[in-house]
C-alpha cells in the first residue's frame, strides 16, 4: 500500500515538472505587427454624369440634355443644356418676372429641376469654384433688352462618397449683358468638394427677369456660360 501511495506522489511530481514549462513557454511572443501601404493617384479618366438623387450612381439619362464637354481630374460634367421661359404679353409699365417653364420641350430639366455636376478627382483637396456670365438678351433681328438677368436659385446640394464633402450652392441673379460680371454659383473651398458634386435648381427660383417697356414683339435669346475654376473663394 505505501509503495503504491509513493509511486503515486512520484508520478505526479513527475507530471508537474513536465507541464510547468510548457505553460511558461505558452505565454511569451504573443504579439507581432504587420506593416500596410498603398499608394494612390489622381483619376485621369473622364468622369461620367451621376444620378442628381444618387451620386454614387453613373448614369446615361441626362446625356440628351448635357451642356457640359466633361473631362478628368476637376471637370463640369453635367449642366442642363437649355431653359424655356414661355410667352408672354408685353408689359409696358412693371418690370416683370418669369418662371421657367418646365412643360416646354425648351426646358431640358432632369427629373424637373436645372442640375449641375462638378467631379474633383485630383486628390488635392485643392478646391475650386463655379461661376457663370451671361451673354445680351437679343431678339431674332438683333434687339437688345437692356437690364435683364436670370436669377439661378441656392440649389440642393448633394455628393458621391459616404460624407458631405462642403461643397456649397450660391444662388445668384445673372446679368444678361455682353460685359457682365461673373456670378459665383457653387463653390468648394480647401478640403472640400472632392467627388462628385451635384447641384438641383428648383424651378420655383429659377426666373427670367425683364425690365418694363424693354421688349420688342419677337423671339428672344441668350447663352449662359459656365466657368469651373481651381481656386476657390477663400
Amino acid at each position: 500500500m505505501n509503495k503504491i501511495a509513493g509511486s503515486l506522489v512520484m508520478t505526479s511530481a513527475l507530471l508537474l515538472m513536465t507541464t510547468m514549462p510548457m505553460m511558461a513557454q505558452a505565454a511569451t511572443n504573443t504579439q507581432g505587427t504587420t506593416a500596410v501601404t498603398t499608394t494612390f493617384t489622381k483619376g485621369t479618366s473622364p468622369v461620367s454624369p451621376v444620378e442628381p438623387t444618387n451620386p454614387n450612381q453613373p448614369t446615361t439619362a441626362g446625356d440628351t440634355s448635357n451642356g457640359a464637354t466633361g473631362g478628368a481630374e476637376l471637370a463640369l460634367i453635367y449642366v442642363t443644356n437649355s431653359l424655356g421661359f414661355g410667352s408672354h404679353a408685353i408689359d409696358v409699365l412693371n418690370n416683370q418676372t418669369y418662371q421657367v417653364d418646365t412643360t416646354s420641350s425648351a426646358s431640358a430639366l432632369w427629373d424637373s429641376k436645372a442640375v449641375v455636376e462638378v467631379a474633383d478627382v485630383r486628390g488635392t483637396g485643392a478646391g475650386w469654384n463655379l461661376t457663370v456670365t451671361g451673354e445680351n438678351l437679343t431678339s431674332t433681328t438683333g434687339a437688345i433688352v437692356k437690364g435683364a438677368s436670370v436669377t439661378l436659385p441656392t440649389g440642393a446640394v448633394t455628393n458621391s462618397g459616404n460624407k458631405v464633402n462642403g461643397a456649397v450652392s450660391v444662388g445668384s441673379e445673372v446679368a444678361l449683358a455682353k460685359a457682365g460680371s461673373a456670378s459665383q454659383i457653387l463653390t468648394a473651398a480647401k478640403d472640400n468638394g472632392t467627388g462628385v458634386t451635384v447641384d438641383q435648381l428648383s424651378p420655383a427660383g429659377l426666373t427670367l427677369n425683364v425690365p418694363a417697356n424693354t421688349v420688342q414683339a419677337q423671339t428672344y435669346a441668350t447663352t449662359l456660360n459656365w466657368n469651373l475654376s481651381d481656386t476657390p473663394v477663400s
